[in-house]
């Protein structure tokens, strides 16, 4: 097994079932293409599968009600998150200042971050891309 492959199994442990990915498309430390986001010493960054795009499309916020409880265990416990946000309110929780200047201004943006707020949860179902970081 690769490294990509073993990053991508261990990071999907932090994602809530409900949300279904394809790939794994970065891993870095700085999620430097959001202005004013705080430093996250772990970032992955995947695109989301068509299942959840289309969940997410229908039915937005309340789609995501039963997306609180990671698959796995992350840093030694199962991450558990609080409820889901959209817009400025989804960026604010987990310390971002606002979408990229290329993006519309209309974008949906989904945002949470677990319970003891060493996990984030972002997702742009524009860009089909869900994004994980966390600290510590």
């Amino acid at each position: 097994m690769g490294w990509r492959q073993g990053l991508r199994q261990r990071a999907r442990q932090g994602i809530p079932a409900l949300l279904e990915v394809d790939a794994l498309l970065q891993a870095h430390g700085v999620l430097a293409a959001l202005p004013g986001a705080r430093i996250a010493p772990g970032l992955v960054r995947f695109q989301l599968a068509a299942v959840t795009c289309e969940g997410l499309q229908r039915k937005g916020l309340e789609w995501l009600a039963g997306a609180r409880q990671g698959r796995g265990a992350l840093g030694g416990r199962v991450p558990r998150y609080r409820p889901w946000k959209a817009g400025a309110a989804a960026l604010s929780e987990i310390g971002i200042d606002g979408l990229p200047a290329d993006w519309p201004g209309h974008a949906a943006v989904y945002g949470c971050s677990s319970v003891d707020q060493r996990h984030w949860l972002l997702l742009l179902p524009g860009r089909a891309q869900l994004w994980l970081g966390w600290c510590g």
